[in-house]
């Protein structure tokens, strides 16, 4: 998938932001720190994921003292298909939020995840390497939404039922209500926790064993280093990891798992007031060698490594799964990187392997003495206060 064009109405500080004719290749956008360089990238993602990569509030992006911001997309598909999408949000309350992918009303955000993969790399992604489990279970969760509507669906109706069934747990915990009066009320959730609990349990294990050779691989081209880097699911307890590679029938492994967890934890669940089994309390290990975690022994180089490796294997994976090419976001990624990794990242992109790529930067030099800007390549667009200028 490639981005022709974007348009901007009301989006943060932009009033009215058309940038036409991206180029196929690498499209860098300078300009001085607030002057509006990520808001591209968040528009792009907006008709992509449905949603920013730096807020979930949809209401902050509308620009201060307007009462709605649209974004209008216009792409074309890896087999020349023209795809459009068009997002409005309203400022409310409520705020609601309208989209049109190629015409058509969508019904839900859902519904427009997946359609065009796209990997997103900013410096705050760092937490994933160094930071608790919510930001591997994150990770996973959003390349694996990206490559599967059906593992969407269950992901969505897994929250629905935690919520409720929290919902509930708390409530008898603060009315000192007992096992027996509470279950036949939490029944129905429970059944749902686990049904959708499982499939998106196994489809998290099968996505690590895929995963890993792609990270290794990517790993080991950025780095000359002799690390031999992982990434291991671990559901619930960690002494359950080396089980499941072996569990053939993967998904009735799951179910019995969650079933046996469920009854194990149906009273301190009433006495915590929350619910204490599911794919909500996965780990996700990434290790730097084996059984050595990266968020306890890795340098802080080679946390950025091990981050963009990462990002380079979920474009694989992406491109593979969807049968589309993603489009690459780097915001502001190579002032965090040194000189050698970021122009291994400039060679990468240049060589067409990573699609589509959009660059932010507030250093205009660096691109320019790496990239040729020859007409019908790469393109430079200067950012000044909310309007492009190519």
């Amino acid at each position: 998938m490639k981005a022709v064009s974007i348009r901007l109405q009301n989006f943060r500080n932009h009033v009215d932001t058309s940038v036409e004719g991206l180029s196929g290749q690498i499209n860098v956008i300078v300009g001085h720190n607030g002057a509006g360089k990520t808001s591209i990238l968040e528009a792009l993602a907006l008709t992509t994921l449905s949603k920013s990569f730096s807020t979930h509030s949809d209401s902050v992006l509308i620009r201060d003292g307007a009462k709605e911001l649209n974004v209008e997309s216009n792409s074309t598909s890896d087999l020349g298909v023209p795809h459009r999408v068009v997002v409005k949000v309203e400022s409310g309350p409520p705020v609601r939020k309208t989209m049109f992918a190629n015409s058509e009303r969508l019904r839900s955000s859902a519904d427009l995840v997946g359609r065009a993969p796209v990997v997103v790399l900013t410096p705050d992604e760092k937490i994933i390497t160094s930071g608790p489990p919510t930001e591997r279970r994150r990770f996973l969760s959003m390349v694996l939404s990206q490559a599967s509507h059906s593992y969407l669906e269950d992901e969505l109706e897994y929250r629905r039922a935690l919520k409720q069934r929290n919902a509930m747990l708390s409530d008898a915990r603060q009315k000192g209500r007992s096992l027996s009066l509470l279950a036949p009320m939490l029944d129905p959730w429970t059944t749902l926790l686990k049904k959708h609990g499982a499939r998106i349990m196994a489809r998290r294990a099968a996505f690590c064993a895929e995963f890993r050779p792609r990270l290794m691989e990517w790993y080991q081209l950025l780095s000359d280093s002799r690390e031999t880097p992982s990434i291991e699911y671990q559901p619930m307890t960690r002494e359950l990891a080396s089980l499941l590679i072996e569990a053939k029938e993967m998904l009735s492994y799951f179910e019995t798992m969650l079933e046996s967890e469920a009854a194990k934890c149906a009273i301190d669940e009433i006495r915590r007031g929350s619910t204490l089994f599911g794919p909500h309390r996965d780990e996700v290990a990434l290790n730097i060698n084996p059984g050595q975690e990266a968020k306890q022994y890795a340098s802080q180089g080679q946390h950025k490594t091990l981050l963009v490796a990462m990002k380079l294997a979920e474009f694989e994976y992406l491109r593979d799964a969807s049968h589309e090419t993603p489009m690459l976001l780097l915001d502001d990624v190579f002032s965090e990187l040194d000189e050698e990794r970021a122009h291994q990242l400039l060679d990468l992109a240049e060589s067409g392997k990573l699609g589509q790529t959009f660059i932010t930067s507030t250093e205009k030099s660096r691109f320019e003495k790496k990239l040729d800007f020859g007409e019908g390549g790469n393109r430079m667009y200067q950012i000044r206060d909310g309007e492009v200028a190519a």
